[in-house]
């Protein structure tokens, strides 16, 4: 299915399209999904792994962990080539917007926020850090690094860079 959505765009991925890649009828697909919208935001969702965030350890670790995911996620090659059709649809295609922040954003985000008050809570993080706040500094610049925008590519110690960027203002004070 991602595949035909970076062949084709999302417009052009009809169920009838992928039921015929998949070798399937179209009432096998809607037995599953309800439409291209929801089937989209669930193929999307397998390319995200989920980190295992555990509370109580390195909160450090977790986070370079969860960049890493997001660095991982972001460079595979099929993600780079449906990425301009999924930005273009969420702008457009507000049950597609929708089922994409409940099924892929949302999860992920709520997971991380929560590990990241817990954190605080426990001295982990400086008490007054605006964790909301910290989950956008962590997930926004892998997203702008591979949009094809001129901006240098991710290393292979981005990661790492990033989170020593973003950790000098959120580390608890000795």
């Amino acid at each position: 299915m991602l595949e035909l959505l970076a062949e084709r765009g999302f417009q052009a991925t009809t169920i009838e399209a992928i039921a015929a890649r998949a070798g399937v009828g179209r009432n096998t697909i809607y037995r599953r999904w309800s439409s291209k919208e929801e089937l989209t935001a669930d193929a999307l969702q397998k390319l995200v792994v989920e980190v295992d965030l555990h509370d109580g350890e390195d909160v450090h670790a977790l986070l370079l962990e969860w960049i890493r995911d997001f660095v991982r996620v972001f460079g595979d090659p099929l993600y780079g080539r449906i990425l301009p059709a999924v930005l273009g649809e969420l702008q457009t295609n507000p049950a597609f917007a929708r089922m994409y922040a409940e099924r892929v954003v949302q999860p992920r985000y709520d997971a991380l926020v929560g590990i990241l008050r817990r954190a605080a809570g426990r001295g982990a993080l400086r008490r007054d850090a605006d964790v909301e706040q910290i989950a956008d500094l962590l997930a926004a610049p892998p997203f702008v690094r591979v949009l094809r925008v001129g901006l240098p590519p991710v290393t292979e110690h981005y990661a790492e860079d990033l989170l020593e960027t973003i950790w000098r203002g959120i580390a608890p004070e000795p």
